[in-house]
């Protein structure tokens, strides 16, 4: 059997750009992504024991509930890769559509707006210059994510004291949590 691919589903059909961010963090593609699954995840990725812990309980229990699609809450947390659009929160630079697309134009938008030319990376105050630009009145859940969503790309891919668009690309659409976690597994062996 082929392995799945993040821009594929189980069934074959490709994925949504959200859907295919989140689906490196579904270890055993069932379209669920358990608590574990995130903590696992996010080590793989290069962070630490304290931010993977705080990261997952962050994530599942912001998310859980508007993925699941039940009335009750999901009491084990999990978050359901298929309906992770309705996870999208307020004040984020909404480069993915509601439905899950990646909007290549809005996010080029975003950079050309908040970079300095050439456009071709973000320093730690231009993303915060572009989390302000982008707050929605009394949003302060969305407030929140962006600021957390933000820092925790800065933390892990700025070099030089700056994040490029090609990364920021890259986790958009899913391809690059594979890439780093090839990375730092090939550092610890």
């Amino acid at each position: 059997m082929e392995p799945i691919t993040p821009s594929q589903s189980r069934t074959g059909r490709p994925r949504k750009a959200l859907q295919a961010h989140v689906a490196f963090f579904d270890t055993d593609s069932d379209g669920l992504i358990w608590p574990t699954d995130t903590y696992k995840g996010f080590r793989a990725i290069g962070f630490g024991l304290f931010f993977s812990v705080l990261s997952m309980i962050i994530i599942h229990s912001a998310f859980s509930y508007f993925t699941f699609g039940t009335l009750l809450p999901d009491p084990f947390f999990r978050i359901r890769v298929a309906k992770i659009h309705r996870a999208l929160h307020g004040s984020d630079s909404a480069s993915y559509t509601p439905t899950g697309d990646l909007d290549e134009h809005r996010f080029n938008y975003m950079f050309d707006l908040y970079s300095s030319p050439p456009n071709t990376h973000l320093s730690f105050s231009e993303g915060v210059r572009m989390i302000r630009g982008n707050r929605n009145l009394f949003d302060f859940f969305g407030w929140f994510a962006a600021v957390f969503e933000w820092g925790s790309t800065y933390l892990l891919l700025a070099k030089d004291g700056r994040v490029s668009k090609q990364d920021v690309h890259d986790i958009l659409d899913g391809s690059l949590f594979t890439k780093l976690a090839t990375k730092n597994d090939k550092k610890t062996q």
